[in-house]
């Protein structure tokens, strides 16, 4: 059986780190999500590579006294995919991003989620597909190592843009990097006209799950007029043992359209819905 249902943070990125912890709390959540996405979340990279005991300690300070725990930490270590990701060929960024992961790494243990999720890189113009799969699968190796070593699981998010933006990609990446996990965010498949079936091989190596209502060219909308097979989704994760968290991700921005949706009530409506399909499994 999952643990239970997160909510991430940054769904109401124009409310305090303070307030959107009274709303999760109070929306029925048992946890939170922590987006650390350069300096568009409330903790930012910066912060966190400034001083990550004293960042995590007050993060953790502000999420305890909304009696929640923190179910996932997602990194986003620029505003765009091709900087300090796994695949990035600027001169330094490997480095940093190094650097910036041994960070989020001591943050994260200190908040007390099990892992980290980051995104996996891009193809790069002169780079063939196979060769951006290699490289991200021997610095993401690197990256596992370091959170391993304190007892962290280390998990990428397959997305529209990125290098493995379809299970078969994914499965490949996986392959290629066994100490790596995914974090499942069924949107971006079924934006691009993949359906649950086509994700189910991805579920034994899923650390964590990620879920808002979508559908075929559609990221994200209300949950009445979902298009994916989420009934299906939750039965095979609890059939095949999945113990994660399983996370609302309603997200607010102008890109796909994702200023439409009342991020509010639809997470309460999401959440009783995900609710509903674990009690009928």
């Amino acid at each position: 059986m999952v643990l239970g249902l997160s909510c991430s943070d940054y769904t109401w990125p124009k409310l305090s780190h303070k307030s959107v912890l009274k709303v999760v709390s109070e929306l029925g959540f048992k946890a939170v999500d922590i987006g650390i996405f350069n300096t568009q979340t409330h903790v930012t990279v910066q912060d966190v590579l400034a001083d990550p005991v004293l960042v995590a300690n007050r993060t953790l300070d502000l999420v305890r006294q909304e009696g929640l725990a923190v179910a996932d930490v997602f990194l986003t270590s620029d505003s765009t995919l091709e900087k300090l990701s796994p695949t990035s060929t600027l001169d330094g960024d490997w480095e940093k991003l190094q650097e910036i992961f041994s960070a989020v790494v001591r943050f994260t243990k200190i908040v007390g989620a099990n892992g980290i999720t980051l995104l996996p890189g891009v193809v790069e113009p002169g780079v063939n597909h196979e060769e951006a799969l290699i490289l991200s699968a021997e610095r993401l190796s690197v990256l596992a190592s370091l959170a391993s070593k304190e007892g962290l699981a280390t998990s990428v998010e397959p997305h529209v843009g990125s290098l493995i933006e379809d299970p078969t990609s994914t499965l490949k990446l996986l392959e290629l990097c066994p100490a790596l996990t995914i974090t499942l965010d069924p949107s971006h498949f079924g934006f691009l006209g993949f359906a649950i079936e086509d994700m189910l091989p991805l579920i034994s190596r899923t650390r964590h799950v990620q879920i808002r209502p979508a559908g075929p060219g559609v990221m994200q909308t209300r949950v009445c007029d979902n298009q994916l097979n989420l009934e299906l989704l939750i039965s095979r994760l609890v059939k095949n043992g999945y113990s994660g968290w399983i996370a609302s991700e309603f997200v607010w921005m102008e890109k796909w359209g994702c200023d439409r949706v009342d991020n509010t009530t639809e997470s309460y409506f999401l959440r009783e819905y995900l609710q509903k399909l674990l009690l009928n499994n």
